[in-house]
């Protein structure tokens, strides 16, 4: 099997080395980089890409495995959220004249030129893994929030840990 993925703890896809028909890559991909701020994941992300190149189209269908590190919304414990999913994207070429098969703007996800030897997927599964996290994760069903007596523990730590130029609003607060 050909690797079309260049660099792939980057996630480019080599647009030149792709073939005319059906490939499939996969691949587990490590986190990291600004791409992928406010995401921290329990290892790689596996990465399964289904490549359909028809002339100047290219159709992906990108499914994405692992598990999401956040925190209970409820007791602020660790919380492992596995998070599975797909997504499709259509890229096109973009070139001065129109090809006979080519779709309408509408229908197209990202274009490429000539010019362009690669696409960087990081964003785009970055961005669908942030949104099959659940709004409110739970370390579990029954959980009953932070224990009592332990959110003024939270309070003295925040307050000792409070950025020094707001002093003069706690002093404002404390007029009242």
């Amino acid at each position: 099997m050909r690797n079309y993925f260049e660099g792939f703890a980057n996630m480019l896809l080599t647009i030149r080395k792709i073939p005319e028909g059906h490939s499939v890559l996969s691949q587990s991909v490590p986190v990291s980089g600004e791409k992928a701020e406010g995401l921290v994941t329990a290892g790689d992300v596996a990465c399964k890409a289904e490549i359909d190149r028809l002339q100047s189209q290219i159709h992906l269908k990108l499914t994405y495995d692992c598990v999401v590190r956040t925190q209970c919304s409820r007791c602020l414990a660790p919380v492992d959220c596995p998070v599975s999913g797909e997504f499709r994207i259509v890229m096109q070429e973009k070139s001065r004249v129109p090809a006979r098969n080519a779709l309408p703007d509408e229908e197209v996800d990202l274009f490429f030129t000539e010019a362009d030897d690669t696409v960087d997927l990081a964003p785009l599964i970055y961005e669908e893994i942030l949104l099959s996290l659940p709004m409110k994760p739970l370390c579990s069903e029954s959980c009953t929030g932070i224990p009592a007596g332990h959110d003024q523990a939270i309070t003295v730590e925040y307050e000792k840990a409070v950025d020094p130029r707001w002093e003069a609003l706690k002093k404002l607060q404390k007029k009242k």
